[in-house]
């Protein structure tokens, strides 16, 4: 880089003929630390069943992933970082991967129906939740509970974090990443090999009960002594909003 770069031709930085003294010269203004935010996962995603290509045969990932966002920054008090978890305009953006090659593997290549171009399914789009989790201490976490993916295979979930900005949204406009996590690796089987499934664990309950949409599920899931068809059961009932009517139309066990 030449030297010239490194001059200014601002007047503040200019040093006046009689005061030759490094002392006399202002000091440039420091800028505030600007807060950092990133996501981490609180909940990884384990198995589904893969739904096909039908809308009425939606089947979400088990259990649904949940992510938290953290809040640093040096000079900020406790009170200032509690406030600073509340984003209003923050959310998160969910895509499939593919572990093995490392690439995305949201569309489905070859398709030319548009409804059935993305491979995975449902809502990819978080907005924040803050609450208090399991242990009682509160965080803000995003919470993916409709999400399905069409065809078996071994996936991992990317989950991205963008803060956006009201005043400056419109027409071409884009925001920065603050943050990306991806997921553990989980499966998806075909309905033969679907174990079903899990009941709902405490943190996915604890935040239901504050408000959360997220449903919270009773669990079917099959073992070696209990196995049973899937097709003929639902695996994806909510514990304590399911219509009493629903309960009583479904069929018996055989």
């Amino acid at each position: 880089m030449p030297i010239s770069g490194l001059l200014s031709d601002d007047p503040r930085f200019v040093c006046p003929l009689n005061q030759q003294s490094e002392s006399n010269l202002p000091s440039p203004t420091m800028k505030p630390s600007q807060p950092t935010f990133t996501i981490r996962m609180r909940q990884q995603p384990l198995a589904a069943r893969a739904c096909g290509f039908g809308e009425r045969d939606r089947r979400v990932i088990d259990p649904p992933p949940i992510l938290q966002m953290d809040v640093s920054s040096p000079n900020a008090t406790p009170e200032e970082l509690k406030a600073l978890l509340r984003q209003p305009y923050a959310v998160v953006h969910c895509t499939l991967w593919d572990p093995v090659n490392d690439r995305d593997d949201t569309a489905m290549p070859g398709t030319t129906d548009k409804r059935q171009q993305r491979r995975l399914m449902g809502t990819l789009v978080a907005s924040p939740f803050v609450g208090n989790d399991e242990h009682n201490v509160e965080g803000c976490f995003f919470c993916f509970p409709d999400l399905s993916v069409r065809t078996p295979g071994t996936y991992s979930l990317k989950f991205q974090l963008v803060t956006l900005d009201p005043s400056r949204m419109g027409p071409g406009s884009s925001s920065p990443i603050r943050s990306t996590v991806k997921s553990a690796v989980f499966h998806v089987y075909n309905a033969k090999d679907f174990k079903g499934m899990r009941a709902s664990t405490e943190l996915t309950k604890r935040l239901k009960h504050q408000g959360c949409l997220i449903s919270v599920k009773k669990g079917n899931a099959r073992n070696e002594k209990n196995e049973r068809d899937d097709d003929d059961e639902e695996d994806d009932d909510d514990e304590d909003d399911e219509p009493p009517q629903r309960k009583a139309a479904k069929r018996p066990k055989r």
